[in-house]
């Protein structure tokens, strides 16, 4: 064969050839670990200087940098690594930079804010100039301890006293919405019974004179709420009956009490629509007020069908001028049907609800200036702030810290008694409240309780129980309690109620099931662990403090980077915080009231330790704690023989009782939920918000930090519906019987199984969404 002439020339090196290593069998870590030792050799030996291998750094950031204190050791441990030999990262290396300049933020204002939603002036306003009874306006000073109207009340009064037009109220969160509208009803009401001169008239309505009023809220505490604060309004009159049709109950025991009359009915709207469909007894032609509470939140929630159908049946029923006993209620109750629309935002939804159930409505904002005869006119420029008496804060926290820095805050806040008594923790997802309420809850429960004579409430066993970590010798017992829409709903009353009623230092940590409406005395700190889905909801939340002129403070969790722009959107020009500043405070002394079930657990403290290191310690037991083995109990007898088979036979070639898979602590699972659920939620941002928090930019593995794992979990996509549907699949397979292949008969049963499956998963989905929006995708 001839030669073409072509000539290949390599250029060698003078560098000798390796081959390549490849590492086999054992974890992959390993392998990648030692596959990185093997080339960082090859590039030493490669290299002509004869300069030593960089050595392995920690940093203190209390003292200088230390060095590997065994340069010729190929692997350092350093002093806070695991008993099982792992290596923790350190909290406080690795971390983004935040672009927020601190030291160009002004410092607080040294004359506080004067109150924004606080009761005006006794001697300039009273309930009795507004239009009130005497009657009604003695009970609200003597039992209600109430002199004056706040500036809402005020401008709303004597427009629903004395006229028969819709209404649209707007004003911020605890300016007194609620007493605005009901003390209206009420008077107008009792004006069927009473004279003016307060002398009772010859016929006196009762509770089956018929129904006048109707109230929906779009959660059942907020209706409960608000049957609390009408029911001590009623006390003035207690021929007057009002009542409650929520999900979560019986409905034989709400058509048995719609059966024995009612005069002012608080309803959910899908609850309200079942009974207007099928009870019979339940009959609107009295009906003359029509109020929707927190309209904004019942269109997120998608109860838009609903209203239109609660609207429409009541507008087609006949407006009857006398009850079935004969009293006249032309000239005293409104003559037309009067709709009351609340809503403390004016986005489009709620002009859309405006539509469906206003007509020629009158907006009424707590400044007299900003009403209007059209409530639709001009409404888009409405704004709504928070109280300016409400101090808020920024925290720009690295992922990793979030955890430590919600803890020392927490900490620090219960340091000194009576400093903070009720603080409130708005988490994103359900699943995360569970794992935080698990993981900050004492393992021995109520120790202190055990001999009171009290008999317990078995409905807050699981939601209420005395907290550790954030104790102090000031405060040596805080409750924590946990509230979400996944509870059932005589757990989510009695959780509430108790939380209400507590008389020592309490921590509700929730989800947006408590931003809206609820009123709970002595809230004094809102702490945004997880930013809202909406500036909106943001502003509901920190209104559950600085609530009728008390004061009260934010606290908001952002990340470094883009999480930074959202405070600019946000009313009330919040100061940024160092989260540094936050963990000295927090961590100045040493952690007390940890548990004691486990020796890593036992002790953390030393002497001599700084707050980086008290910080870094806490994050390491946390750690321990999710990694342990889960405790020898009843549980873990009971647990372990169900799942013994499947773990048997898991992995390839399981051979009995040596591939058995001990089970996982409940606290990890948790924790892997809850991450889970977390980072799915984080994507569900509105839409105008979600360039602040782009998915793409949040770190995984540090955000799995702050929930004490070592490692991002997988199957964060999964979701509800994709192993709800292979579970089904499953069990379909499983009953159609042996090594049968199964042919086209078997595919279609497995078909119809999936979608049956998919159809209720589907149904099951968009109730709870529905119903409490809180993105309980766990």
């Amino acid at each position: 064969m001839a030669d073409d002439g072509m000539l290949l020339n390599f250029e060698l090196g003078d560098t000798p050839l390796t081959t390549q290593v490849k590492f086999k069998g054992g974890r992959w870590r390993d392998r990648v670990r030692a596959q990185k030792n093997v080339k960082r050799g090859q590039d030493s030996a490669a290299d002509d200087s004869n300069r030593p291998n960089k050595r392995l750094r920690t940093v203190d950031h209390d003292g200088p940098k230390t060095a590997n204190p065994n340069p010729s050791s190929a692997v350092w441990v350093p002093s806070h690594a695991m008993k099982t030999g792992q290596v923790t990262s350190s909290l406080f290396t690795s971390n983004p930079t935040a672009v927020t300049n601190f030291d160009e933020i002004p410092l607080e204002e040294s004359e506080p804010a004067k109150p924004s939603n606080a009761p005006l002036s006794s001697e300039a306003e009273s309930f009795l100039s507004l239009g009130l009874s005497r009657r009604v306006a003695q009970h609200l000073a003597n039992k209600l301890e109430m002199k004056a109207p706040t500036a809402i009340q005020k401008n709303t009064i004597p427009q629903l006293v004395k006229e028969d037009s819709d209404a649209f109220l707007q004003a911020e969160t605890g300016s007194g919405k609620t007493l605005a509208y009901l003390l209206p009803i009420v008077q107008r009401i009792m004006a069927l019974s009473v004279n003016e001169d307060g002398t009772p008239k010859a016929q006196k309505v009762h509770r089956n004179s018929g129904l006048f009023a109707i109230i929906l809220a779009p959660t059942r505490e907020l209706c409960k709420q608000i049957a609390v604060v009408l029911e001590k309004l009623l006390r003035c009159a207690p021929w007057l009956v009002s009542t409650t049709v929520i999900g979560g109950e019986s409905k034989h025991s709400e058509k048995a009490r719609l059966r024995k009359g009612v005069n002012i009915l608080i309803a959910t709207p899908g609850r309200l629509t079942d009974h207007l469909d099928n009870t019979e007894v339940l009959n609107v032609g009295t009906v003359r007020w029509l109020v929707l509470d927190e309209g904004d939140r019942m269109m997120e929630m998608g109860f838009e069908d609903d209203i239109k159908t609660i609207v429409g049946k009541i507008r087609a029923d006949k407006l009857l001028k006398e009850n079935g006993e004969g009293v006249v209620l032309e000239g005293v109750l409104p003559s037309r049907r009067v709709t009351v629309l609340c809503s403390a935002t004016m986005k489009m939804n709620v002009q859309k609800l405006g539509e469906i159930s206003l007509e020629d409505a009158v907006h009424i904002t707590a400044s007299k200036s900003d009403m209007e005869d059209d409530g639709a006119k001009g409404s888009s420029e409405a704004a709504f702030s928070a109280p300016s008496q409400l101090k808020q804060s920024v925290i720009v926290t690295p992922a990793k810290l979030r955890l430590v820095t919600l803890i020392a805050l927490l900490k620090s806040t219960f340091a000194r008694k009576g400093s903070v008594m009720k603080a409130i923790i708005f988490i994103s997802c359900a699943d995360s409240v569970d794992f935080h309420f698990d993981l900050l809850k004492s393992p021995i429960l109520l120790e202190t309780d055990k001999d009171d004579d009290a008999k317990p409430n078995i409905h807050i066993q699981g939601t209420v129980a005395p907290a550790c970590y954030i104790s102090s010798p000031a405060n040596p017992k805080v409750l924590l309690h946990k509230l979400h829409g996944s509870l059932a709903q005589p757990v989510r009353t009695a959780t509430l109620h108790s939380f209400t009623d507590c008389k020592e230092p309490a921590v509700l940590i929730t989800t947006d099931i408590s931003s809206r409406g609820l009123d709970v005395p002595a809230v004094e700190l809102v702490v945004e662990y997880d930013p809202a889905f909406a500036v909106a909801d943001h502003v509901h939340r920190i209104g559950r403090t600085a609530r009728a002129g008390r004061p009260g403070k934010a606290v908001l969790f952002l990340l470094p980077g883009c999480e930074e722009g959202y405070k600019s959107i946000l009313s009330g020009a919040p100061l940024a915080q160092r989260y540094e500043s936050i963990l000295e405070k927090g961590f100045a002394t040493p952690i007390t009231s940890l548990p004691s079930t486990s020796a890593e657990g036992a002790t953390l403290e030393s002497e001599k330790q700084s707050w980086t290191s008290r910080a870094e310690a806490l994050q390491l037991h946390f750690e321990q704690r999710l990694l342990a083995k889960p405790a020898s109990g009843a549980n873990a007898d009971e647990e372990t023989p169900k799942k013994k088979g499947a773990w048997a036979k898991g992995g390839k070639g399981g051979k009995g009782k040596d591939n058995i898979k001990p089970p996982d602590d409940p606290l990890l699972v948790s924790a892997r939920q809850g991450f889970r659920s977390h980072i799915r939620a984080y994507a569900t941002h509105v839409r105008e918000e979600r360039g602040y928090f782009d998915l793409t930019q949040l770190h995984l593995g540090h955000m799995a930090k702050s929930f004490g794992l070592r490692e991002a979990p997988g199957g964060i996509g999964g979701g509800v519906m994709a192993r709800k549907v292979n579970k089904s699949h499953a069990g379909a397979g499983k009953s159609s019987g042996g090594n049968h292949k199964g042919g086209d008969d078997d595919d279609d049963a497995g078909g119809a199984v999936d979608e049956a499956a998919r159809k209720r998963m589907r149904d099951k989905m968009r109730s709870v969404m529905n119903a409490a929006s809180e993105f309980n995708l766990g």
